[in-house]
């Protein structure tokens, strides 16, 4: 049986939506409250089509500088809609789900929304033994930070079980354990797996030398308003 690419290598034009600090993992899922005119277009013009768009977050406070048009990170989420639910008075709520990540090749600044065009960037290719070694690193630390956590720590434990897939595996923790919007960003553009799992391996070592462990941002119970 053939593997079906779930993504493009590339896409011409996407709908862009530009979130403040925002930052999505690829293989999580997020819901978004979208009430804003120009951008419950947008969602028509998503769910008409192939149901495709571009989450890309911006940095808070640059908003009202650029007239309602920020300059959006050059790495954002390739997303696509799982589900919906559209309210009495014309609002959405977005079920989404992250299929990769991307680099924003080119804006067009259309009216009432802009598009984008993108390129999907995998990860790096690694050593095998290298990311099992990682990974074997990184599990050890989680499941100490588990046993601390007590009663939250079966939320972390049902991310750990989740897949068997390291690289797969690597983004959900990364988006559960990193609340940082720019430490998130930059960990949604490191494309080696290794550097990734190092970082996510110095979060979670960090939670243990605390004598309170942060609530998880368990990607899939975030809930996002968008103005």
């Amino acid at each position: 049986m053939l593997d079906v690419p779930l993504v493009e290598p590339a896409y011409e034009s996407l709908p862009l939506f530009p979130l403040p600090q925002f930052a999505m993992m690829p293989n999580t899922m997020t819901q978004v409250h979208v009430f804003e005119p120009r951008y419950r277009m947008l969602v028509a013009d998503v769910l008409a089509g192939s149901r495709l768009f571009i989450l890309v977050g911006y940095k808070a406070g640059v908003d009202s500088e650029h007239y309602g048009a920020p300059p959006p990170y050059e790495v954002g989420s390739l997303c696509k809609v799982i589900n919906h639910e559209r309210q009495a008075d014309g609002r959405y709520c977005l079920h989404v789900h992250c299929l990769a990540r991307v680099k924003i090749q080119q804006i067009n600044r259309l009216l009432p929304y802009r598009t984008a065009a993108v390129q999907v960037l995998p990860d790096d290719a690694v050593d095998a033994w290298e990311l099992d070694d990682a990974m074997a690193r990184l599990m050890a630390t989680l499941r100490t930070l588990v046993v601390k956590l007590g009663d939250k720590g079966a939320q972390l434990a049902q991310i750990i079980a989740s897949t068997r897939k390291p690289l797969l595996l690597s983004h959900r923790l990364g988006s559960a354990l990193v609340s940082d919007p720019a430490e998130r960003q930059r960990l949604l553009e490191t494309t080696h797996p290794l550097l990734r799992i190092e970082r996510i391996n110095d979060v979670a070592g960090e939670a243990l030398l605390r004598a309170d462990c942060p609530e998880l941002n368990h990607a899939q119970f975030d809930s996002l308003t968008v103005n």
